[in-house]
């Protein structure tokens, strides 16, 4: 796919698919700030051994620890060992991820910084480690407990993981394992036409959350 046709999509996506989620209106600007602020301060006696480690030199628009978390990431949702997958080690996974949040404006991009520091800080009081410190199976069982847990929990697991699939899979060297021979709207000439709205929050959804 043409790389700059491709980040156009990507950008409108992702300026015009988080509006439209309303993703503060979930409580991520309050619950994630508070949340996160006692979680850091306990996560100063948790610290990292990765934090240790010096960022690439391309790590621009992403702090050293939201880079940390999405190498991390992709290291546990992205296992191709014993398959013909490409590793995502010899993918620009992270370096996609920071593109993407490039096109957020500055408001919905400090919200989002907040929700991942929760989300590695938070598991510091069960685990007694920070998310990019589990081992493979813990942090695939955040992903899956957070996957069915509140909204806020589930809109920042879904986030991560689009954010890292979505990074893999644009990469034109990852399809021939999948044989994917490219999208069709390419083949077919096929006007894009930006993305479905999304849906709302439900009743349900607020019940659960004012419970």
């Amino acid at each position: 796919m043409n790389s700059q046709l491709q980040a156009q999509k990507i950008q409108h996506i992702w300026q015009r698919g988080i509006a439209r989620r309303q993703f503060l209106k979930w409580g991520l600007g309050s619950v994630a700030a508070v949340t996160a602020v006692a979680a850091g301060g306990f996560a100063l006696l948790r610290r990292s051994p990765r934090d240790e480690m010096t960022p690439p030199d391309w790590v621009s628009h992403l702090s050293a620890t939201e880079y940390h978390l999405f190498d991390r990431a992709r290291e546990v949702l992205l296992p191709v060992a014993g398959t013909p997958m490409i590793d995502s080690a010899n993918v620009p996974v992270v370096q996609n991820v920071q593109q993407t949040l490039g096109f957020l404006d500055p408001v919905t991009r400090k919200e989002l910084g907040a929700g991942l520091s929760l989300f590695d800080n938070v598991v510091v009081f069960s685990h007694g480690c920070r998310f990019v410190d589990l081992d493979d199976a813990q942090a695939k069982a955040l992903f899956d407990r957070w996957g069915e847990g509140s909204v806020l929990q589930r809109t920042l697991a879904t986030v991560i993981k689009q954010l890292v699939y979505s990074s893999y899979w644009r990469e034109p060297v990852t399809w021939p394992p999948a044989e994917f021979d490219g999208p069709v709207s390419e083949k077919w000439g096929l006007a894009y036409l930006g993305n479905a709205p999304m849906p709302q929050e439900s009743s349900l959804d607020v019940q659960q959350e004012q419970a």
